[in-house]
């Protein structure tokens, strides 16, 4: 089979609960209460990287326990101190009281991934707010730094100032947009991961930056449109697949309902199968076809839904199923489990929801924003030229002199600053999304499209219309 590489966006603050977390407190409570010894929910913890970074801490905790004959309690002691994140450190502390007292550990752990999940959400509703305000102020900040060149423009012109300043202000634009990209980046990273291709994610990559350096160095618009052109088709292709991932995790929610309860009725894996074809599964029907012919050719229970998990390409799949067929293999409860597992899938979704409503309005007002900015930009820079042309050629009737400023380099300047903006605030866009990192280059390519187009339309009719006004015959001409 195809060896596929994963795209790791995880969110690894010391403070915080990620999805991980819970899904690894959801596989622990699977494991605990199908009976598996501690020593075996250790290793089985450690072996599944689904659940990184935690699972190299339970790998440790096993080697401890299994190789060298230590305790849990002692295990878990001398691991503590390599452990940053601070949620699974208290988690594991109290996990081996509750061993060690001899707790019900199914129930103890029902109710830790209860208090995480409704901590997880309380968290993530403050941060939507929060994110709602930033964007906000991100879109209003970057069109406003483009009006900030323009105007130090004229005050060159008016006042001789030069050259010099326009082009400290233009590296101060270009650093203050970079910081806000990564302040947002930084506080809301996304918690997606998809399996790609192992091409996908160096392909995004060497893409952005082969455009960005054809733009910066040859300096012509067409190049900036075909770069669009580029990064919008292959961005539209992952979109497309992204977009197709979230209808098939949407159904899978529905598919782990359904399932949980038929097994836990019939307690046959072929006819839980065949049971809930019957229902509507929309994408996973497909999969679970598969599944169940697999079941009919002998092929083992673990296998049939690593093979799914390997087949739908998708990470919050791939830890339902370790969950879920875990259980099936010890002969747990599975309708526990499953009720469990759909309300964190079912959490997880809402909060999807959310961020990808928030993020289809920060797109459309970022849209809005760069193609006005490209536009209003483009023609006060062409008012700026026709007028600076206008003073030099009556020159003697002028009662103070204007400022010497190249204005084709100051066109250049302005299209340059807009064509970054497109980049960052491309970027932004899939971060306020909550997307995977590569999906990035198609909101890229829109901006860079409307951008260069806005920009080159409205300066050729500005000095066309303003040319006209001011030429021997216009309604403006000059006095001869």
């Amino acid at each position: 089979m195809k060896r596929r590489s994963q795209l790791s966006l995880v969110k690894n603050t010391k403070e915080e609960i990620d999805p991980y977390y819970l899904f690894m407190l959801n596989y622990t409570l699977a494991l605990f209460s199908s009976g598996y010894p501690v020593a075996e929910v250790m290793k089985r913890l450690g072996s599944q990287s689904y659940f990184s970074p935690y699972h190299k801490f339970y790998k440790r905790i096993s080697v401890l326990i299994n190789g060298y004959g230590y305790k849990i309690k002692s295990a878990v002691s001398s691991t503590l101190n390599k452990i940053t994140i601070k949620p699974f450190k208290e988690f594991l502390i109290r996990l081996t009281q509750a061993i060690s007292y001899g707790d019900d550990m199914a129930q103890f752990l029902e109710q830790e991934l209860n208090t995480s999940l409704a901590s997880f959400q309380a968290v993530n509703e403050r941060k939507q707010e929060s994110m709602n305000t930033f964007l906000a102020l991100y879109g209003t900040l970057s069109s406003a730094l483009v009006f900030l060149i323009v105007d130090i423009t004229i005050l060159a012109v008016l006042y001789s100032i030069g050259e010099s300043l326009i082009n400290l202000f233009t590296v101060a634009v270009v650093l203050i947009s970079l910081m806000m990209t990564l302040v947002v980046y930084a506080v809301y990273k996304p918690y997606a991961k998809i399996i790609y291709p192992p091409h996908i994610y160096p392909i995004s990559t060497v893409l952005i930056g082969v455009t960005a350096f054809l733009i910066l160095f040859q300096r012509e618009p067409f190049i900036a449109v075909f770069s669009g052109i580029v990064l919008l088709g292959l961005g539209a292709k992952l979109r497309f697949e992204e977009a197709k991932l979230e209808r098939l995790e949407k159904d899978y929610l529905v598919f782990v309902r359904y399932f949980s309860r038929t097994f836990d009725l019939v307690k046959n894996l072929p006819e839980s199968l065949l049971g809930v074809l019957r229902g509507e599964l929309g994408l996973m029907k497909t999969y679970v076809k598969k599944m169940y012919n697999r079941t009919l050719l002998g092929i083992d229970k673990l296998l049939i839904f690593k093979l799914m998990s390997t087949e739908s390409r998708s990470h919050l799949i791939s830890m339902g199923n370790t969950v879920i067929s875990s259980t099936i293999e010890a002969g747990g409860d599975l309708g526990f489990i499953g009720e469990n597992l759909s309300r964190l899938l079912q959490a997880l979704y809402n909060i999807r929801q959310r961020r990808e409503q928030n993020g289809r309005a920060f797109e459309t007002t970022m849209y809005t924003l760069q193609l006005t900015s490209a536009a209003v930009g483009g023609a006060l820079v062409a008012i700026v030229g026709v007028f600076i042309n206008l003073f030099s050629s009556i020159a003697q009737y002028s009662i103070f002199s204007l400022g010497s400023v190249n204005i084709q380099q100051v066109q250049t300047i302005i299209l340059l600053v807009l064509i970054f903006l497109s980049y960052t605030n491309g970027f932004t866009i899939c971060v306020a999304h909550g997307k995977p990192l590569p999906i990035c280059i198609f909101y890229i390519g829109v901006l860079l499209l409307i951008t260069v187009g806005g920009y080159e339309i409205t300066l050729i009719l500005t000095q066309r219309i303003f040319t006209t006004l001011f030429s021997p015959n216009g309604v403006l001409a000059p006095p001869s």
